[in-house]
């Protein structure tokens, strides 16, 4: 099995030699390494994210008050916060909050707009799971890996996730219903998610989502990701 690619070859010195002289990127020195990933990293985030207060400055008490809001637990935590300091958050941060028509009915409106969309997908309905979600999201974990962070998107990470992991029990790469469905589903999800950061696995502990449940599954069952012509999907 082919190992996944999770870097690119720029965060390592392609320069790098061993004492042969003969090109040795693994050689790359840890500095050099850290200050490479940093600098991808923080490329990806500017390019996928905008400044908090940049976005929040034309809002109802300008980004005092929604900084407010996000230390009171009423509006969701940034996503990113760069070495300066600033927070970075997704374009469309105020969305459900607009959606909602204001904060006193943020809670509500993602609450019954969870459920429903659980609902819908046959997933635990209740208003248990609409809590569990509420705290992830104002945790600002979703501003992190999906598109849109709404109670929709949220619910279809679920069942995305809920399916592969039921498909995983019983691998079986050779029946092509089985390779369908995991080829749709991890297609499914990476479709509502964001590629994610360089150095997100070490800030969260481990690997990311579009790792986990897309490049080493598309790695480890290559067949279920491959067309008749060859074409990976």
């Amino acid at each position: 099995m082919p190992y996944p690619t999770t870097y690119p070859a720029v965060a390592a010195d392609q320069h790098a030699a061993d004492l042969a002289g003969r090109p040795c990127p693994r050689l790359t020195g840890p500095n050099e390494l850290a200050r490479r990933l940093a600098e991808l990293d923080e490329q990806y985030i500017r390019a996928q994210f905008v400044e908090l207060d940049e976005l929040s400055a034309s809002r109802d008490g300008g980004t005092q008050a929604v900084r407010k809001l996000m230390a009171d637990g009423r509006l969701p935590q940034p996503a990113y916060r760069l070495d300066d300091g600033t927070d970075m958050v997704a374009g469309d941060f105020f969305a459900p909050l607009d959606a909602a028509g204001g904060v006193e009915a943020l809670p509500e409106w993602f609450r019954s707009r969870y459920m429903s969309a659980a609902r819908r997908l046959g997933l635990p309905d209740g208003p248990a799971e609409a809590d569990e979600q509420w705290t992830e999201y104002l945790s600002g974990g979703y501003g992190v890996c999906l598109k849109r962070a709404t109670p929709e998107s949220i619910a279809e990470k679920a069942l995305y996730i809920t399916t592969i992991e039921r498909l995983l029990v019983n691998p079986q790469p050779g029946d092509t219903s089985w390779a369908d469905e995991l080829r749709t589903t991890v297609d499914a999800l990476a479709a509502i998610e964001r590629p994610g950061a360089l150095l997100d696995p070490p800030r969260w502990g481990g690997p990311m989502s579009p790792q986990w449940y897309g490049a080493y599954l598309r790695a480890y069952f290559p067949q279920a990701f491959t067309s008749p012509t060859g074409v990976a999907s």
